[in-house]
């Protein structure tokens, strides 16, 4: 039986399929403005530069670097960076939206990325936001890729919260002040976040797991 679609009309469905998967892609690896976000927020305050790293406990030249997009901050930078400004975590990652509920759709899945090295080209990890959507929200969500043999941070990170993080692909290694475990695919761990704490990627290929976190209320 001789098909009804003719070579071109074929061709074209092709290309439009191949279009349509390359913008949605495109829209899954778009990264979030976070340090764009920071300033913004910081300047609607009032609040100079110098007065919110001194308030976050980071150093002035960090944040100035963070705000013109120069380094990507870790989580536990931005979650001292909104409880300085008081305000919720969610405001950094949404400019504009505050449902009461949310469905993230695969295609929209908001992008971080950042590089232990500072070269924003070559992240060492990236992370996908899974709750954006609902401003005043008080925990993060996120699917976490770390490269082998790459650390989380460049040293132990404490903030206020809790976090909840599960394997879902490879291995890692977690310290814990002067502890250190390792995590399987299928093991899980929570801990309270003023515990300093470090993650690193043990597996020859890069290692994905759920992190949830509890960032507690802005007081």
């Amino acid at each position: 039986m001789k098909s009804n679609i003719k070579s071109n009309d074929y061709q074209n469905f092709l290309d439009d399929l191949k279009g349509y998967y390359q913008e949605n892609e495109q829209k899954e690896e778009e990264n979030i403005p976070v340090g764009t976000r920071i300033r913004q927020i910081r300047q609607m305050q009032g609040v100079d530069s110098a007065t919110l790293a001194k308030n976050a406990g980071i150093d002035k030249k960090y944040l100035e670097d963070v705000e013109s997009l120069a380094i990507y901050p870790d989580l536990g930078t931005i979650i001292k960076i909104t409880n300085a400004l008081k305000v919720s975590t969610g405001s950094i990652f949404d400019s504009d939206s505050n449902r009461s509920y949310t469905i993230i759709r695969k295609i929209d899945r908001k992008k971080i990325m950042r590089s232990i090295s500072g070269v924003k080209e070559h992240p060492d990890y990236e992370y996908l936001s899974l709750s954006s959507g609902v401003i005043s929200r008080h925990m993060e969500a996120f699917i976490v890729t770390l490269k082998s043999n790459v650390y989380y941070t460049e040293e132990l990170s404490t903030h206020e919260g809790e976090e909840f993080l599960y394997m879902l692909e490879g291995a890692m290694k977690i310290k814990l002040d002067d502890k250190e475990e390792t995590l399987q695919q299928g093991d899980s761990i929570f801990y309270h976040s003023t515990i300093p704490h470090v993650l690193k990627s043990i597996s020859p290929k890069p290692a994905i797991l759920l992190a949830v976190l509890y960032t507690g209320y802005p007081s």
